[in-house]
C-alpha cells in the first residue's frame, strides 16, 4: 500500500493568553528571594516569545499560584487533568472535522502528554466525549517529552500499514503551566519561561487521494547525553533538568543524523521543502539550522510558533505542520524535534 496519509492537523489552546507583561508578574510572584526580577526580564526576552496560553489562570486571573503557597503534585496533575481533556476535546473534534471523518470510523486513538497522568487518561476521555466506537484500541506515549508526536504519529502510521481499515486519532495534549517552580536553578528559571500549554490532534488514515503522506519516521539517542535533559517527578510537580550544553550538541550531532535518514529516502537536504523544528527556545533552533546547513529563513515557521504559543511540549510540531499546511508549504517536509535522553525524533512527510 502507499504510505498513509496524514489527513487532517488541528490545534487548541486554553482561553486564557498571557503576554509577556503578564507571564513577568507571574515569574516575579513565584521566585523566592534573591531572584532579581531584571534577571527574569532578560529571561523573557531571550525566550523570544510575546505570547502564551496558561490554564493556571481563569477569567484573567491567576487562580493557582498564589501567594506563599506551593502547589503539590496532586494538586497539579487535577489542573493538568482538568484543562487537558478541554483542549484535547476541542482539538480532536476540530481533526475529525477537517478530515470528514465520523467519530464512528476511528477504530484507534493515540495520545502522548508527558505534563501528566491519570486514569482513565486523555483517551478515554476522547472516546466518550466523541462517541468513538466502544472497541476503540487505545495507545498512550507517555513522559518522552517533546518529541512524543513523532512517536505517536509513528504508531498511529504503523497501524494504518498494518490494517488499512484502521483510521487512527493522534492527539498531543500538554498544560506545562501545571509545573512551574518557585526555583533558583537557572534551567528551571529558563523552563519556567519557554514552556506554555496547548493541544493537537490528526488524523491518518489510508487515503489514495490524500495531500499529505507519512513516509516515515527516525530516532537517534545520542551517546553520553543522558543528563543534558530530564524530566522527573517531585513533590511539588514535574521538575525539567536542561543543560547548557544542548544547542552545542545538536549542532554537532543532528546534521550527519539527518542526512544519513533522508538518504533511505533517496532525498538530500536540499530536496526538503519546508522544515518543522520543534522550538526547545530560539537557540535550539539556530543550532539545527546551522547543522544542516540551512538559512536563518527555514526556521521561520517554527520561530513563529515560538513566539506565539511558546514551547507547548509535544504539541508544538503539529503546531507549525498545521501551519505549514495552511500555506501550502512545498514538500517534501522534514519534522524534527529532541527530548529528554538526549533522543532526537524525525518525521518525513510527503506532499503529492
Amino acid at each position: 500500500m502507499s504510505d498513509p496519509a496524514l489527513l487532517s492537523i488541528a490545534t487548541a489552546t486554553p482561553p486564557f493568553r498571557m503576554d509577556r507583561a503578564n507571564w513577568l508578574d507571574l515569574a516575579a510572584r513565584l521566585a523566592p528571594e534573591g531572584v532579581d526580577r531584571a534577571v527574569l526580564a532578560r529571561l523573557a526576552e531571550r525566550s523570544a516569545i510575546d505570547a502564551r496560553a496558561c490554564a493556571a489562570f481563569v477569567d484573567g486571573e491567576d487562580a493557582f499560584y498564589r501567594a506563599g503557597e506551593t502547589p503539590g503534585t496532586a494538586a497539579r496533575m487535577e489542573l493538568w487533568a482538568r484543562a487537558a481533556r478541554a483542549i484535547a476535546l476541542e482539538a480532536a473534534r476540530a481533526a475529525l472535522a477537517r478530515a470528514a471523518v465520523e467519530p464512528s470510523e476511528i477504530s484507534l486513538v493515540v495520545t502522548a502528554s508527558c505534563t501528566g497522568f491519570d486514569a482513565p487518561g486523555i483517551d478515554a476521555h476522547l472516546i466518550e466525549s466523541l462517541g468513538l466506537r466502544r472497541d476503540c484500541r487505545r495507545l498512550n506515549v507517555g513522559f518522552m517529552g517533546c518529541h512524543a508526536a513523532v512517536n505517536a504519529l509513528a504508531a498511529a502510521r504503523d497501524a494504518v500499514r498494518a490494517d488499512p481499515a484502521v483510521k487512527a486519532l493522534v492527539c498531543c495534549a500538554e498544560i506545562s503551566s501545571a509545573h512551574l517552580h518557585d526555583s533558583t536553578r537557572v534551567d528551571r528559571l529558563v523552563a519556567n519561561a519557554l514552556f506554555a500549554d496547548g493541544a493537537a490532534a490528526a488524523v491518518v488514515a489510508a487515503h489514495e487521494g490524500a495531500a499529505m503522506r507519512l513516509a516515515g519516521s527516525h530516532t537517534v539517542r545520542i551517546d553520553g547525553t543522558r543528563d543534558e535533559m530530564r524530566w522527573t517527578i517531585g513533590d511539588h510537580g514535574f521538575e525539567m533538568t536542561l543543560g547548557a550544553r544542548v544547542p552545542e550538541i545538536l549542532e554537532r550531532e543532528v546534521g550527519p543524523w539527518v542526512r544519513e535518514a533522508l538518504g533511505r529516502h533517496r532525498l538530500r537536504i536540499d530536496d526538503v521543502g519546508a522544515w518543522a523544528i520543534h522550538p526547545g527556545g530560539p537557540r535550539v533552533i539556530d543550532a539545527v539550522l546551522a547543522s544542516l546547513g540551512l538559512p536563518l529563513d527555514a526556521g521561520d515557521a517554527s520561530r513563529e510558533v515560538l513566539r506565539e504559543h511558546g514551547n507547548m511540549s509535544s504539541a508544538t510540531l503539529l503546531f507549525i505542520l498545521e501551519r505549514m499546511l495552511t500555506r501550502r508549504a512545498p514538500g517534501p517536509w522534514v519534522a524534527l524535534a529532541f527530548g529528554p535522553g538526549l533522543v532526537g525524533e524525525m518525521l518525513v512527510v510527503r506532499r503529492e
